[in-house]
């Protein structure tokens, strides 16, 4: 499901061997089967609180069957930060993991989007294909003339014909080398009338559909 959301996703075998590498290895979030019988809880709860950790600051999300729920959400208070079961739906566990995350999970999409920019050292409307969405915030690919802070409204239809306007930030120009294409990160800001509800009724479509595969 992670590696399908596009997550990069490192997995093992639980065993003493994870203490090392939560230790040495800074990842954003760790996902670890409630009960833990390989290796005690508290002493992967101590190793990733260790000042000289280099997981200290990420996410612990403990995966737990029905059965042991109520007492994995007991252990949130005791250094994890959420339990969550794996009967859930796949929607409903991918937006506990990117809650954790801080950022919306993302669908390809390939529309135009219209902008209508409220910057002074740019005239006119500049149009961007997006290469994914969010319901908090889209890649666009095409001019990178546009700086981090720069403020602009927006327009563009889904496919099948929803059209979604509002506002957005840019936060940062792409990465050529990584993302392989040129142009913008943009946070959203606001939306007008129904749009956001249209654009996360059709992202948890296309998730859907992705989970059916």
């Amino acid at each position: 499901m992670l590696r399908r959301a596009e997550f990069g996703v490192h997995s093992v075998e639980p065993s003493p061997f994870l203490l090392d590498l939560v230790l040495s290895t800074p990842f954003e979030l760790v996902i670890v089967t409630y009960p833990m019988n390989t290796v005690p809880l508290d002493d992967l709860v101590a190793t990733i609180r260790d000042r000289g950790s280099a997981c200290h600051d990420a996410g612990l999300l403990l995966l737990a069957d029905p059965e042991s729920l109520d007492d994995a959400q007991n252990q949130v208070d005791l250094g994890a930060n959420r339990a969550i079961c794996s009967d859930w739906s796949e929607a409903r566990l991918l937006q506990s993991v990117t809650d954790l995350l801080e950022i919306a999970p993302r669908v390809c999409m390939r529309v135009l989007l219209q902008t209508n920019l409220a910057v002074t050292n740019i005239n006119g409307r500049i149009t961007f294909q997006t290469v994914n969405v969010s319901v908090s915030g889209a890649l666009l690919q095409g001019s990178d003339d546009m700086i981090p802070s720069d403020n602009f409204s927006f327009l563009f239809r889904l496919p099948g014909g929803g059209l979604i306007e509002g506002s957005a930030e840019v936060v940062r120009h792409t990465n050529r080398l990584r993302e392989g294409v040129e142009g913008v990160g943009a946070r959203f800001g606001s939306f007008k009338g129904l749009s956001e509800q249209r654009l996360l009724d059709y992202i948890e479509r296309q998730i859907g559909l992705l989970n059916q595969e």
